[in-house]
């Protein structure tokens, strides 16, 4: 939760506490046993709900591996909109990230499980790819809200999320290559920059 969000209530914390539970669970199994060897009774056993419950919070046992959250977009897209008008739509979209991600350091061993898992489990692969283009798809959408362009025949609006969009990877590769040697937030802005300035070296 961003720190502009309004506090949770308590049946809201609740549920989003077992959601997580559940999407941990699910990805600490992938990792230690692969996810052809995990089940949607496995996962609800060990975190002590039933299965419906599960049902209630995923369509499906990769969904809780691959899309923990789906709240992340409209936080994103709320960031950008309201983002000083003085700022470019990559600092907006720079600062949202950035937001976004604030707790990844603290966050870094559920970055690792599922990049292990997507590594060794392939199957994962097309619904992760389906997630990061629904994000993409909706971060074309706010940019062009934002600059009040056409999504489907504007050029900018794509062009500046599909670069945000590889910064953010390239950063998050590079934390995680390198044993979080530098802070995220160092990568983060450090790629930004090197857009802005035309990837100058």
């Amino acid at each position: 939760m961003s720190a502009d969000e309004p506090p949770l209530g308590l049946r809201e914390r609740k549920k989003r506490a077992t959601r997580d539970a559940l999407a941990d669970m699910a990805l600490r199994m992938a990792a230690d046993r692969g996810i052809e060897n995990v089940t949607v009774e496995a996962v609800t056993d060990a975190v002590g709900v039933s299965v419906r419950t599960f049902f209630n919070y995923f369509p499906c046992l990769e969904d809780a591996i691959t899309r923990p959250g789906k709240e992340h977009a409209e936080r994103t897209r709320q960031a950008v909109l309201n983002a000083p008008a003085h700022l470019t739509a990559l600092d907006a979209l720079s600062e949202a990230l950035a937001r976004e991600l604030a707790h990844i350091e603290e966050d870094h061993e559920r970055w690792a499980l599922q990049m292990t898992v997507l590594r060794t489990s392939p199957s994962l692969l097309p619904g992760f790819l389906a997630a990061q283009g629904a994000d993409e798809r909706a971060l074309i959408a706010v940019v062009a809200e934002r600059l009040g362009q056409d999504p489907e025949t504007d050029l900018q609006p794509r062009l500046l999320a599909h670069v945000a969009i590889a910064a953010l990877r390239a950063a998050v590769e590079v934390w995680v290559a390198s044993g979080r040697t530098r802070t995220f937030q160092s990568l983060h802005r450090e790629a930004f920059a090197s857009l802005a300035t035309g990837l100058k070296a």
